[in-house]
């Protein structure tokens, strides 16, 4: 861990993570610790689990606290026990999964370190993966503990869909969009890029990256595309890793694309791929607020995006800096992509402009003075018994 010799740190941070898989959520924590760390905060992170595609890229003025558990709410004693001897002014986790089980450490702690929770997909959505008991137990769990913690939301969506579901929390959501655009980020769309479909007189590439899982919608995609290719000749590489890789390949030699469609896996710096192709396409069924989306405009792509709950009509205004189509509408999302082919769509004057309330410098200022704020606020003056109970955690 590294800090400046000649100013004295601001202040102590904590940041839970589950694991270090190649997810937005992930990204963007890591993207604060190393901006915090950089305005001469003490940042330790406290990871659940240590795989994933980004263990090799972690900050390197950040200490790393490897807990060793196999999920967030098998650590609590280890996060306790961090809290007890550390005592950091500030904990901050992701969502549910890793937000309640930072509730209970510092409840067992019974240390002053404030929580702060980031919500970054909608909780309508989310909670609709829960089985068995959960579907009644977890939501009770946030609506008796989130109470005690600043949250977050990365998006108006997701803050009036939390809000719709816990509306006593309205006093403690504050929405904050991620740090997502930097100069290192403009700088890394121009490295070169090898794939052999990029160049002058190949089809038009169209570019999709995510973890390869239902809610990305990766299957819509690529029967959307199979019927862009009876229309006009075209080219789709979809960038990331994950569970679904096998049956996204089955579904692609099914509609006999081998040729035309390629799973390229995940890609440490996905950015020239963004800002080589002829659209970036998302087409989640459901978001908080996509990273890749603002990434991809960031870098000079036009975008086509689905209109899912939350996030990418928020982005786009409405649609006037992107093509907006429903969610899992294969005949939408493919005449967007042909129009895009054939009658490619302009990029606003004023983009720039409205970039800039996702740029690095504005989020990280809006962290910080939250932060402040919640330290000058009254410590909460009652806290509930953690509960033994298997909550729904994520892996």
């Amino acid at each position: 861990m590294t800090t400046s010799h000649h100013k004295k740190p601001k202040l102590h941070v904590a940041m839970l993570i589950s694991n270090l898989r190649g997810d937005g959520a992930v990204g963007m924590l890591l993207s604060l610790a190393e901006e915090l760390s950089n305005r001469n905060y003490i940042i330790d992170l406290l990871i659940v689990r240590e795989d994933g595609e980004r263990s090799e890229y972690l900050p390197a003025n950040v200490r790393q606290i490897k807990l060793g558990a196999s999920r967030p709410l098998r650590a609590v004693p280890a996060i306790a026990r961090y809290l007890r001897q550390v005592r950091p002014s500030v904990l901050i986790a992701s969502e549910h999964y890793t937000g309640l089980p930072a509730l209970y450490a510092l409840f067992l702690a019974r240390v002053n370190t404030r929580c702060v929770i980031r919500q970054d997909n909608t909780w309508g959505m989310d909670s609709r993966r829960f089985r068995g008991r959960h579907r009644f137990l977890t939501p009770w769990m946030v609506d008796l503990c989130f109470r005690y913690a600043e949250i977050i939301a990365v998006s108006k969506g997701v803050a009036r869909d939390l809000i719709g579901h816990f509306p006593h929390l309205r006093k403690n959501v504050t929405v904050i969009y991620n740090p997502v655009i930097s100069e290192r980020l403009i700088a890394r769309a121009r490295e070169p890029l090898s794939h052999p479909w990029f160049g002058p007189g190949k089809p038009p590439v169209l570019v999709a990256a995510g973890r390869l899982q239902p809610a990305k919608g990766f299957d819509v995609l690529i029967d959307a595309f199979s019927r862009v290719v009876k229309v006009t000749p075209a080219r789709l590489l979809i960038l990331g890793e994950g569970p679904d890789r096998e049956l996204l390949q089955q579904q692609i030699m099914a509609n006999n694309l081998t040729d035309a469609c390629e799973l390229v896996g995940y890609q440490h710096n996905p950015y020239p791929y963004m800002a080589r192709s002829h659209a970036f396409v998302l087409s989640s069924r459901f978001e908080g607020l996509p990273t890749v989306l603002i990434e991809a405009l960031a870098v000079g792509a036009t975008v086509i995006a689905t209109d899912c709950h939350s996030g990418p009509r928020e982005i786009l205004a409405d649609g006037a800096f992107g093509t907006l189509v429903p969610v899992e509408d294969v005949n939408a999302l493919a005449d967007a992509m042909v129009a895009q082919i054939l009658n490619p769509r302009a990029i606003r004057a004023d983009l720039g402009e409205w970039l800039r309330q996702f740029d690095v410098d504005t989020s990280v200022d809006k962290h910080e003075k939250l932060i402040q704020a919640t330290l000058a606020s009254p410590p909460p003056r009652a806290r509930p018994i953690p509960l033994s109970i298997d909550c729904n955690t994520r892996d």
